[in-house]
């Protein structure tokens, strides 16, 4: 009986192929498959990955959608066709923007595949990178910091006044909300879209784009302003 392959989760990074590490690089280059997660279009991870990638590669349908039952049928799918390649003797890489381990499809892969080895890529967080970009701590000494998912208004105002510094994902689909309660909170913040991209974008006047929506790759760094 051959041996099941490794399977291997590896964060790309935000978006600039020069930020993958240069482990995930290596394992990329050696493994005999690389499963790219896909939605609607092109997945970017790969876009990323490519220049690394020296073997087959499948692109696997994760759909952006909200019914859970839905959700787990796919995913329980995928995961069988994970199971059949790793059983196969092939290592196995899935690769995901950002790091693995923060809102990534990844987790959801992992804890179905017990019995399998697998190892963990660290990978750059969009929020680091972006911090990095506009050269703005996200927190220093000993202040704490939060990084929340903006689904409603309760949870950032409680977030707000429990933190002085936060990073804000999943901003698209209540973009005016957001930017409203900021300023009534005393935040200063600074909107990155499609960090380390082509077409990224920095803006620290929220009010252009208010209105006009943002893409779902965005994120928001803010401070409380203690002038």
């Amino acid at each position: 009986m051959n041996k099941s392959g490794k399977f291997y989760g590896i964060g790309v990074g935000p978006g600039d192929p020069t930020l993958i590490t240069m482990k995930a690089a290596q394992i990329l280059s050696k493994v005999d498959m690389v499963i790219a997660p896909a939605a609607d279009k092109e997945s970017l991870a790969l876009k990323i990955a490519r220049p690394y990638i020296n073997c087959k590669v499948i692109e696997m349908n994760f759909p952006m959608i909200s019914n859970k039952n839905k959700l787990n049928d796919i995913w329980d799918k995928n995961v069988k066709i994970i199971q059949e390649i790793l059983k196969e003797g092939n290592d196995t890489a899935f690769i995901t923007l950002g790091d693995p381990m923060i809102y990534s499809t990844y987790t959801y892969i992992l804890s179905r595949l017990c019995g399998y080895e697998a190892e963990t890529i660290p990978g750059i967080t969009s929020f680091c990178a972006a911090a990095s970009k506009v050269n703005i701590p996200i927190a220093e000494g000993d202040a704490p910091f939060a990084v929340i998912p903006v689904k409603d208004k309760k949870l950032l105002e409680k977030t707000l006044k429990d933190f002085d510094n936060v990073v804000l994902m999943k901003i698209s689909r209540n973009y005016d909300d957001v930017v409203k309660v900021l300023k009534e909170n005393g935040f200063c913040a600074v909107l990155v879209t499609h960090c380390g991209q082509e077409d990224e974008k920095i803006e620290f006047d929220l009010d252009k784009y208010l209105g006009r929506g943002v893409s779902y790759l965005s994120l928001i760094i803010a401070w409380r302003d203690k002038k």
